[in-house]
């Protein structure tokens, strides 16, 4: 009886063994992962030899079976309440819950001086190659929530992220890099909470709006023509009923309750005055308004929505012509995910808006800029984001 017993344990682990690997053999491979917003390793059925013989290939394969491992999703929800049950202060190892719905990340202690340098490094280059074509440039920072958003335990170390911008844009100055801290020129009366969202990276509407407002204005100086931005109006919001996806309570598992929504502020049928064309790349067509910014409008209230579902996706290139622009100018912002819940605001004082995402675009920017010649360029970068030619990782 009792080697009986001795052997119950490991055949029953042999069992889930052999039952976990019938079960990871029988579902098929997910390429991404939405609960953590990343790719995952797919099978790679044909290695080569030097894969093989070099260790690449095993160690391909334990990043397979740790993606690909029977309900994956379920596991990690598991294992973020269990460190919240134990009461481990960063989940992950870096995202705090800081009450009420709020996740804040772990601060950043030193400023990243070589990431710094050359960020303005690749900005100065930029600069200097659009003046040789006779094309203003300006450098715009928009306030991350991970800068301003400061809910981490007072016994932990600062967060070096607002002395780090202001760095960036000393050195820029010194270079004579025309640049805007946009955080400088935002409404002050506007709480900080109401700008972002509790469980995402990202700014809500309020906040994007506060930005762009910001925007139109330092561009009219700098553009020397009058720009007036439509004023915010808390009479055209409107919000969705469905749950929210927050990219950071995501990667928690969706595990922290919270009241975020989607929201929008239309002051303006933009469908009336813009035409779209999307470059993808293989084509470029003409896009619908309303299918490529808020497509989550069309959803049903049970269907969860992510940031860019609720605003826009990141894209190539976009070209947004305006039939009633404010000044007949060609503008073109590189930009990244903050810009978007705006574009179709900015896009509707200009003759022309060349939207531009450098993890994706498929031309040599200086040339292709010297081509279209528009009348103005800016880069409007999150301040967390110290890549000018970022990858998409």
């Amino acid at each position: 009886m009792m080697k009986k017993f001795e052997l119950l344990l490991p055949i029953s682990f042999f069992i889930f063994i052999f039952g976990m690997l019938i079960v990871h053999v029988w579902m098929p491979d997910r390429a991404v992962s939405q609960m953590e917003n990343r790719n995952l390793t797919v099978l790679n059925k044909r290695p080569g030899l030097e894969q093989i013989f070099s260790g690449e290939y095993s160690k391909h394969l334990e990043d397979y079976f740790t993606d690909q491992f029977p309900k994956r999703d379920g596991w990690i929800r598991e294992y973020v309440l269990l460190q919240r049950h134990m009461g481990k202060l960063y989940l992950n190892d870096k995202y705090y819950l800081a009450g009420d719905g709020w996740i804040a990340v772990s601060p950043v202690v030193e400023v990243e001086e070589e990431a710094v340098e050359k960020f303005v490094d690749e900005l100065s280059g930029l600069s200097h190659d659009l003046a040789q074509a006779g094309i203003p440039f300006t450098y715009y920072s928009f306030p991350a929530k991970a800068t301003y958003i400061l809910k981490a335990p007072e016994f932990m170390p600062k967060d070096v992220g607002q002395e780090q911008n202001r760095k960036v844009h000393e050195l820029l100055k010194e270079r004579n890099v025309d640049e805007v801290r946009l955080m400088d020129y935002m409404d002050p009366s506007i709480p900080v909470e109401e700008m972002y969202y509790k469980t995402d990276h990202h700014w809500t509407m309020r906040g994007a709006y506060a930005a762009y407002e910001a925007l139109i204005g330092t561009l009219s100086e700098r553009m020397d023509e009058y720009l007036s931005p439509i004023p915010y109006d808390e009479r055209n919001t409107v919000c969705l009923k469905n749950e929210f996806l927050g990219s950071w309570n995501k990667i928690l598992a969706m595990t922290v309750e919270n009241d975020d929504q989607v929201c929008y502020n239309e002051p303006i049928d933009f469908s009336e005055i813009l035409t779209i064309y999307e470059r993808t790349a293989t084509r470029e067509y003409q896009a619908d308004v309303d299918k490529l910014y808020g497509i989550a409008k069309t959803y049903e209230e049970s269907r969860p929505v992510e940031y860019s579902e609720g605003y826009s996706r990141d894209l190539i290139e976009l070209n947004i012509y305006n039939q009633k622009p404010q000044v007949d100018k060609h503008l073109v912002v590189i930009k990244d995910s903050y810009f978007n819940p705006i574009q179709l605001l900015v896009a509707s004082h200009f003759r022309r808006l060349t939207i531009i995402d450098l993890r994706y675009f498929d031309k040599p920017l200086i040339d292709y800029l010297k081509e279209i010649h528009p009348d103005y360029v800016l880069l409007a970068y999150n301040d967390r984001n110290l890549n000018v030619y970022q990858k998409n990782e």
